[in-house]
């Protein structure tokens, strides 16, 4: 894997790399990075995690660290797909270097048995659950059929392809041309009437709604799968 290597060197290092013979093994900043990733992605059962850090240029030269190398991930410091690690000395001299890491997960994870379009709803009866070799963690996909009550695509998926987090949106509760109950009010005073969904819409989005007496269009609130409210 070819990824170039940022760093930046402290004047500490420039001094000490010109007078001295010792550097730090590559190896071990790259052990540095691997035990920074493996100790933040949590532990689960049936998980089998690989952490693979990028190859440094052999010609790189880092003086020699008196004390044990820190390293951290960049950013959140929440593992992903691809992270950034930091490395650093902190000794009597000082280096930081920054090494990518790629994160890959054998598990069963929630696959899809047949191809499913954008904005489906989704049920157990379209999945199964598969052994397969995926970027990332369990954290990023689907491996419990129970976390698809109340979801639907954000964006379409095919026969066989594993189902992510990052796919599911929440499903609509109400959908254009159904009859709804608009509720008008406030606390202690409401008046109901029947009204016709101009408009899909999700819990506590706000849609359009035809009042079925008045043929006014209002916009309101979804509070459930029957009942739009208009505040006053």
């Amino acid at each position: 894997m070819h990824i170039r290597t940022s760093w930046y060197l402290g004047l500490a290092l420039a001094a000490a790399s010109a007078s001295s013979a010792q550097i730090t093994e590559l190896s071990s900043i790259q052990a540095a990075a691997e035990r920074a990733v493996r100790q933040v992605i949590p532990q689960k059962d049936h998980q089998q995690v690989s952490v693979h850090v990028q190859s440094l240029d052999p010609r790189l030269r880092l003086a020699a660290c008196d004390r044990p190398l820190s390293a951290a991930i960049a950013g959140n410091g929440q593992p992903r797909v691809h992270a950034m690690v930091k490395v650093l000395c902190e000794g009597n001299v000082h280096w930081a270097i920054y090494l990518s890491v790629d994160i890959e997960s054998d598990f069963k994870v929630l696959v899809a048995t047949r191809a499913l379009s954008r904005d489906a709803e989704l049920s157990a009866r379209d999945f199964e659950l598969a052994a397969r070799h995926l970027p990332g963690l369990t954290t990023d996909y689907v491996t419990d059929p129970s976390m698809l009550a109340g979801q639907r695509l954000r964006q379409s998926i095919a026969s066989g392809e594993a189902l992510s987090l990052e796919s599911l949106t929440p499903t609509n509760v109400i959908h254009r041309g159904q009859q709804v109950t608009l509720v008008a009010g406030s606390e202690g005073f409401q008046v109901r009437m029947n009204a016709v969904a101009l408009s899909d819409g999700r819990l506590s989005e706000r849609i359009r709604v035809q009042n079925l007496s008045s043929q006014r269009v209002v916009e309101g609130v979804v509070r459930s799968d029957s009942v739009v409210e208009v505040p006053l």
